[in-house]
């Protein structure tokens, strides 16, 4: 009898799991390439000015909820994405999730109007990416099961994901000059991803559970929402200490507040471009890209940087992301914008990497992946809140970026301090005082 040589077969051993290299390069190709769903929302990145200019007439909070709202509506659906991964085929899932995003991408401009632009973008970066995240990640948990490999490879996927985040921002920039719905045809390029994922994903049988270790790489894994719900209506376990969740407040609090703020420039830079009168949707593209590949250079550092300051490894970042703020504010031209992005880019992972992984050390054991959730779900609400917040600080205001961004650069100041006011007490906690013994 010949055995199964499909991925889910319990009988392959981890390493192999019946592929050949050829067919294993292309199933991880299609897996890597499907992470364009995560950064699909910087595609419209670079028209969000001309969005709200052609949707003037429309309600501002309408309007938000499809420029920013996909994460929000993305987190249920990861959720049940969570439980359907132990019950159902994960190649079916990924593809379901995968051609939701691709019709609501490759169609989303197809009609004027207000309504049909939300829907498709809920659809697309909302319930795809929700599916298709948390879908890629337990495929990876299952094909690798050794940590080492599987922390490799969900590595190289969300590096893969920050080079097409900044590829679709810069081809997303160049169609938007003539025309903002030009962007959606960047979502072209969804279509011979989908039929990869088809033609190259072999089968996942429901076998066991693997949904559960989809959290288990800390600080690499974004995907949270199946998580976060499963730890929480999970009953806790004895022994945990009780109140676990008193430390883990204040830094799931400061993960909003920092994300909130730096998504503000990432995702709606092209309102500032408008304001400032600097550049058009070209330019505001090649910003996002600055951003996107910034981050990722200071991804690759993080680890080092930790090692060296420990805790102490956002607090410089914070300080440089208020100081983008208060740079693009102060002096807006084309010359700075792509300096101030940048430096704001490159802190950006010390902050949210440190989230990550500082989260797992407030807690037990056993709710090291509820942490982690939680600080993904502050972060992803964070995605959901900027373009209210940006928008409502105009309209209170009166003004424009350039009247705000010293507000947001202020506020970030602010938490910098306090930040590094906790740090030093906490510091002079642990450490041991020095003196003369009696």
């Amino acid at each position: 009898m010949t055995p199964d040589r499909t991925l889910g077969s319990p009988c392959l051993p981890p390493g192999d799991r019946g592929l050949s290299a050829p067919h294993l390069a292309l199933a991880l190709a299609a897996l890597f390439l499907s992470s364009m769903c995560t950064m699909g929302d910087l595609v419209i990145g670079p028209a969000v000015a001309e969005v709200y200019r052609a949707f003037a007439d429309s309600p501002s909070w309408l309007v938000n909820l499809g420029v920013t709202g996909p994460a929000l509506v993305g987190l249920p659906f990861g959720l049940a994405t969570g439980a359907a991964c132990d019950h159902m085929d994960k190649k079916v899932i990924m593809v379901t999730g995968f051609a939701a995003f691709t019709v609501g991408a490759v169609f989303g401009a197809a009609v004027e109007d207000v309504r049909y632009f939300v829907a498709m973008r809920l659809l697309a970066t909302g319930v795809g990416w929700g599916i298709t995240n948390t879908a890629a990640l337990s495929i990876l948990a299952e094909m690798f099961e050794d940590d080492g490999d599987h922390g490799k490879y969900v590595g190289w996927y969300n590096a893969a994901m920050s080079v097409i985040g900044a590829a679709l921002a810069a081809v997303a920039g160049g169609l938007a000059v003539s025309d903002w719905k030009n962007v959606y045809f960047a979502y072209l390029a969804a279509i011979p991803v989908l039929i990869m994922l088809v033609a190259f994903l072999p089968r996942f049988p429901p076998h066991r559970s693997t949904a559960m270790h989809v959290e288990t790489v800390r600080g690499k894994s974004t995907s949270s929402a199946a998580a976060l719900a499963r730890d929480l209506l999970r009953q806790q376990p004895r022994g945990s200490a009780p109140g676990w969740w008193r430390k883990l407040a204040p830094l799931a609090l400061q993960t909003f507040a920092v994300a909130l703020l730096y998504f503000v420039m990432l995702y709606l830079i092209s309102l500032y471009v408008t304001d400032a009168d600097i550049g058009d949707e070209s330019f505001t593209g090649m910003l996002t890209s600055v951003m996107t590949v910034s981050t990722a250079l200071g991804s690759l550092v993080f680890g080092s940087a930790y090692r060296r300051l420990g805790n102490a490894v956002c607090l410089p970042a914070l300080f440089a992301i208020s100081s983008s703020f208060f740079a693009l504010s102060y002096w807006p031209n084309a010359a700075m914008a792509p300096i101030a992005v940048a430096v704001a880019g490159l802190a950006w992972p010390f902050c949210f990497c440190y989230f990550y992984t500082h989260c797992t050390e407030l807690v037990p054991a056993a709710k090291q992946s509820t942490a982690t959730s939680l600080v993904a779900s502050a972060n992803g609400l964070a995605v959901t809140g900027c373009s209210y917040l940006l928008t409502g600080a105009i309209e209170m205001t009166g003004g424009s970026c350039l009247t705000v961004y010293p507000l947001f650069g202020a506020v970030m100041a602010g938490i910098a301090t306090l930040s590094t006011v906790g740090f030093a007490l906490s510091h002079r906690k642990t450490c041991p005082r020095t003196g003369s013994a009696a």
